[in-house]
């Protein structure tokens, strides 16, 4: 089964930024290893079971005493809200509890994971679908929290920088995800790759002293990939230990 989420239905020159960000950070001294995503195919139902009635509950007096404050998608989005049955919404209490209690397994072998912010840059404001090079559609809203979903349910610390931009010049993001409570290494490496921006492309194989990055050098580690010239799609974490 291959390497899941981050980088499944994303666009190449969203991939492509992304994986040069990383390879960056490796070059600074980062382990680069494979990782495998806990429990995604529970994401979508329990995002957006707490998210909707969460902000239903948040907005709810603004949106009795003045609805015209909202736009038509978000009004109604807010009145399908509270429509959720508690059960619903406790079923999807439980089901981010069981959601953090993997991610805190997995960052026992990994201090921080580096992905896509969001799988693509920003859509056109008509534009309701986006499509996949796979040939699947999907809704712009569904398409936007689909990455940001893990850190939000888990509470989980995530970071985002940017990366490059596409060929239209919208700006492309990488996230950086670390433990509970391990702000600082988040933005420990944030900061460590930051300032590889500054540094001509030639130069960054050359590692920087610690008290520069933060970020001390460390063996690098490639996973194996499948055969062929480009890397079979992983998420990617980084061991700074």
């Amino acid at each position: 089964m291959p390497r899941n989420h981050y980088f499944d239905r994303v666009h190449p020159e969203v991939e492509q930024a992304v994986r040069a960000a990383i390879d960056a950070l490796g070059e600074l001294g980062a382990e680069l290893v494979g990782v495998d995503i806990p429990m995604t195919k529970y994401l979508q139902a329990t995002q957006w079971g707490l998210m909707v009635p969460e902000a239903t509950a948040y907005h709810e007096r603004t949106l009795r005493t003045s609805p015209e404050l909202y736009a038509d998608d978000v009004r109604t989005l807010l009145e399908a809200g509270g429509l959720v049955p508690v059960g619903d919404y406790l079923r999807a209490r439980r089901s981010s509890t069981l959601m953090r209690a993997a991610w805190t397994r997995l960052f026992r072998t990994v201090d921080v994971i580096a992905a896509p912010t969001v799988p693509a840059t920003a859509a056109r404001r008509d534009q309701q679908t986006m499509r996949w090079p796979d040939g699947s559609e999907e809704s712009v809203s569904d398409a936007y929290v689909r990455l940001s979903a893990p850190a939000n349910i888990t509470g989980m610390p995530a970071l985002t920088l940017p990366v490059g931009a596409d060929t239209t010049g919208l700006p492309i993001g990488m996230q950086l995800i670390g433990e509970l409570f391990g702000e600082a290494t988040v933005v420990r490496v944030g900061r460590a790759y930051e300032m590889t921006r500054a540094l001509e492309p030639g130069e960054r194989g050359k590692r920087m002293p610690p008290h520069a990055t933060g970020m001390p050098p460390h063996t690098i580690g490639t996973p194996p990939h499948a055969t062929g010239t480009h890397p079979a799609p992983t998420t990617q974490a980084m061991s700074l230990r």
